[in-house]
């Protein structure tokens, strides 16, 4: 019926003397909430609401989202899909307003819808709905997870979940600098059309590494990130290295304490014959002094 009702509209475009409104810039709804889609019209002439028809359709599937007309919706041609969630403003149809009130936004609600007004004229315009979601706090894992020590190759592996659409991954080490070159990152849809953002980077651990994940949404202007510091610990002696190190510090010790008492011992023998040297060299002066003072005998 509504393809009828269109047919009529067509022929009268060229005599068109209404005035559509609708906003230029995409339209962004949030998933699972609901948006008004605007359209206002103006006409020269007074009318009553049973002259006036509406019939809102997506643009490049030719898809009916919602129609009216004689005062009243018709519904028969409306996609399953948009079943239970349009509803025009029809108190103030009178006063050129067409704008279409979608509820539960769905991700597949995405695209652009026209809005067709015929009151004894027609007109046409269309607007483009988008559809945003905003991710969760993202996660990150390491692997290896355990013994690390500097110098190894480790992957850390950011996740984010239920946002929409396609967020940008931005990796930064501590100091601010991008290690985005490094990074693989995959996106894969749920059954609502939400992705989950998986982004994985790839480096050399050094002794303390900072790492920053962010995601920022295009859409939302939103951004959600994750700091976290990886610390890379010297290796650990096994348990045969570690007995045997053990083993050669005692022996170690051993050696010292000998070479401390041979060389105690050597000092104290040496300071003995010095002292002995020194008694004997004064009995030697003392014997010489008493030879000199004896008189001689004629």
């Amino acid at each position: 019926m509504l393809g009828l009702l269109l047919l009529p509209m067509l022929a009268v475009h060229a005599l068109a003397k209404l005035e559509m409104q609708v906003p230029d810039l995409p339209v962004v709804a949030l998933h699972g909430k609901d948006v008004t889609l605007k359209c206002s019209f103006s006409h020269t002439s007074p009318f009553n609401l049973s002259d006036v028809t509406v019939f809102w359709q997506l643009t490049d599937t030719k898809r009916s989202v919602h129609g009216f007309s004689m005062g009243q919706d018709q519904l028969t041609e409306q996609a399953e899909s948009y079943a239970n969630r349009t509803s025009l403003f029809p108190s103030q149809l009178t006063m050129g307003n067409a704008s279409l009130l979608l509820q539960r936004v769905a991700v597949a609600d995405e695209g652009s819808y026209t809005c067709f007004v015929r009151v004894q004229e027609y007109d046409s315009a269309a607007l483009l709905l988008q559809v945003a979601a905003p991710y969760t706090k993202p996660e990150v894992t390491l692997e290896p997870e355990s013994n690390l020590r500097p110098g190894d190759e480790v992957a850390l592996t950011c996740v984010a979940y239920g946002g929409y659409p396609k967020a940008d991954v931005i990796w930064q080490d501590g100091s601010g600098r991008n290690l985005t070159d490094n990074i693989t990152t995959s996106v894969v849809a749920n059954e609502q059309g939400l992705f989950t953002m998986t982004s994985v980077l790839t480096v050399v651990l050094e002794p303390n590494s900072s790492f920053n994940c962010r995601l920022i949404n295009p859409l939302l202007s939103e951004e959600r990130s994750i700091f976290v510091t990886v610390t890379g610990q010297n290796i650990a002696f096994p348990p045969v290295a570690l007995w045997v190190t053990v083993g050669l510090a005692v022996c170690l010790l051993g050696l010292l304490i000998a070479l401390a008492a041979v060389c105690r011992r050597k000092i104290k023998e040496s300071c003995e014959e010095a002292r002995r040297e020194a008694e004997e060299a004064k009995e030697l002066e003392e014997e010489d002094s008493k030879t000199a003072m004896t008189p001689l005998k004629s």
